[in-house]
């Protein structure tokens, strides 16, 4: 990164307010509104960011229909607490807070924010925050943080994936299912991805050895012997994703079916209980927004390893209609959003 700040830096340019997508209330799609408000001021360890690009994900969706409640214990019980949604963004530092250091004002940023990311400009923490590397733009920047974190926190930190090993993912074609892929090629692993019919062409084109389509075959009667199964998918009992698994192989899931007040968190107690039987193992994360992944991501980016997937492009004002797409669970990649 370039030379630390040691006092709160902007530029004058900076506006004195916005454009930017806000919710009074929970959800869906008519709760987004496209408002004018304050540009916010960073604190001393923040920094301001003018976005040019934004992405979408399930969380948003969580967060924005405040479904299933638990999601409620992160974005407030009655109301969100953070009116601008979106934590997926890239963009320019503008303003630098007292106390950080290693960022400077121009420097081209992507990262994971929490929440603010679907206005023209956002607060961060540094931490959350990596350097976009030269040649990679704003749009595949934005679309690579929450997805790609997943994916190579999943395949790598939880399912201790190294080179050689077998992994299938299933659900191979959205968000996270395309990062998987490239990550898990990337780390050396043979990969077999699931997804439909009208999938099967993107799955390949992004590394995968073998593809199968779940609408014409079922791959926990195919398929055997795999060191990971990458499960972004998740409505398969544990009774048949475990046949798939070799002896010592683990399934590293990211959603399932969903409960009103849990979401899939009960759903993961009863296949690590039922795990705990034998000797293939099932385990489930959250992930985390570490700057040191995401520099990793950007060698990925950098190298060619990793291209994400943008099936659609919205302007600012259109965020409504994304979600609309995006909440219909169809989406082949990521959605961004364009400032």
């Amino acid at each position: 990164m370039t030379t630390p700040q040691t006092k709160a830096e902007s530029v004058p340019s900076i506006p004195s307010t916005m454009r930017a997508i806000v919710q009074d209330r929970y959800g869906q799609s008519e709760v987004l509104q496209l408002r004018e408000v304050v540009i916010p001021t960073p604190g001393e360890d923040q920094v301001l960011i003018q976005v040019k690009a934004a992405s979408l994900n399930i969380y948003d969706h969580h967060m924005t229909t405040g479904t299933p409640f638990l999601a409620r214990s992160v974005g407030g019980w009655g109301k969100p607490k953070n009116p601008i949604p979106g934590t997926d963004l890239a963009g320019a530092v503008v303003a630098v807070g007292a106390n950080v250091t290693g960022l400077s004002v121009g420097d081209e940023v992507f990262g994971e924010v929490g929440y603010g990311a679907f206005a023209e400009y956002a607060l961060a923490d540094p931490k959350r925050l990596a350097l976009i590397p030269a040649g990679v733009g704003f749009e595949a920047a934005a679309a690579t943080p929450m997805a790609g974190l997943t994916a190579l926190q999943g395949l790598r930190d939880h399912g201790g994936l190294v080179a050689g090993h077998r992994v299938i993912v299933n659900g191979a074609s959205g968000g996270v299912g395309t990062f998987a892929v490239q990550i898990a090629r990337a780390l050396g692993a043979e990969v077999t991805a699931v997804c439909s019919t009208a999938k099967v062409e993107t799955a390949r084109s992004i590394g995968a050895t073998k593809v199968l389509d779940y609408t014409s075959s079922d791959f926990t009667e195919t398929e055997r012997g795999y060191d990971l199964l990458f499960d972004n998918a998740g409505h398969r009992p544990w009774s048949e994703t475990s046949k798939v698994l070799a002896e010592g192989g683990i399934n590293v899931s990211v959603t399932g079916p969903k409960h009103a007040l849990m979401g899939p968190y009960r759903n993961f107690l009863v296949r690590k209980v039922l795990s705990s039987f034998g000797k293939k193992r099932f385990t489930w994360f959250t992930a985390a927004a570490k700057q040191e992944d995401l520099e990793f991501l950007a060698g990925l980016l950098t190298s060619g390893a990793l291209v994400p997937v943008i099936e659609r492009r919205y302007p600012l004002d259109r965020l409504p209609e994304a979600f609309e797409y995006l909440s219909q669970g169809r989406a082949a990649g990521k959605l961004v959003i364009q400032m």
